[in-house]
């Protein structure tokens, strides 16, 4: 039982120190043509990095362009 109160302790504390560290990301967006842009994210957790990552991507439905964006 010890052991694996210990173990969820270890996973509690290894996955909120992973996601608060700030740092600077690196968000790729492509679009259907397969042409790449890199976009730098600022001093952010990875959280908050990947919802703006997710937030550049997008879809034209009227002009029938997209592009979608994942972060690195």
């Amino acid at each position: 039982m010890k052991k694996i109160f210990l173990a969820l302790g270890l996973v509690v504390v290894l996955s909120t120190g992973l996601s608060s560290c700030k740092k600077d990301w690196s968000c790729i967006c492509t679009d259907q043509s397969g042409n790449q842009n890199s976009q730098t994210i600022n001093n952010e957790t990875l959280i908050d990095a990947r919802s703006k990552c997710k937030s550049m991507s997008y879809t034209n439905t009227t002009l029938g362009t997209s592009t979608s964006c994942s972060l690195q």
